[in-house]
């Protein structure tokens, strides 16, 4: 299979219900750049929220990708980030050099960290919360830096069959996957 033709992540886009704070949470905690402040007025077959002429900001995440809020009225209830459907979190690559000073900038915003901790293989992270309630993830790896996030998760084949194996039951199931992964010499 060919490389994807993506690029990667013009942007996610999250809900508030309260921008002010959210603003000051990733500028002043997560140090990201407001870069763009409009109105999204609604459009019923676009998709878009249900909320006429919502405010929608931009925030620069880095390596020329954005994160974005929608502004909802308050007093919604909230998404369960652990069932199908939610977000569970999103995780922030960090060069390993710089992973310890953000972890503990974090920290003395007064925010509450779990880690870092060793998830296995190259991964390396830190978890908390923003004003929000989404789980945040600063990660690092402790695999070769030049080699890239995409690369650094990659597995030899015999890793990677044994957990196919657990999703299906049939062999060619396991081998049509196994062909479209890129793959580690073993």
């Amino acid at each position: 299979m060919a490389e994807s033709t993506l690029r990667g992540i013009d942007h996610l886009a999250f809900v508030t219900d309260d921008l002010s704070a959210t603003m000051d949470f990733y500028t002043r905690v997560m140090q990201m750049r407001l870069v763009h402040v409009r109105r999204v007025p609604y459009e019923q077959d676009r998709g878009q929220p249900p909320y006429e002429n919502l405010r929608h900001y931009f925030f620069d995440m880095g390596n020329d990708s954005l994160l974005a809020f929608f502004e909802y009225p308050q007093g919604l209830a909230r998404q369960n980030r652990d069932l199908p459907g939610g977000m569970q979190h999103i995780a922030f690559h960090l060069p390993r050099d710089r992973f310890d000073r953000a972890v503990e900038h974090v920290k003395s915003c007064g925010i509450s960290v779990i880690g870092p901790v060793p998830l296995g293989d190259r991964f390396w992270s830190a978890y908390f919360f923003d004003n929000n309630g989404i789980r945040l993830e600063l990660a690092t790896s402790l695999a070769d830096a030049s080699a890239g996030v995409v690369r650094s998760v990659m597995q030899t084949e015999a890793v990677a069959r044994a957990e196919l194996e657990t999703l299906f039951d049939d062999p060619a199931d396991v081998e049509r996957w196994l062909r479209q992964m890129p793959l580690l010499a073993g």
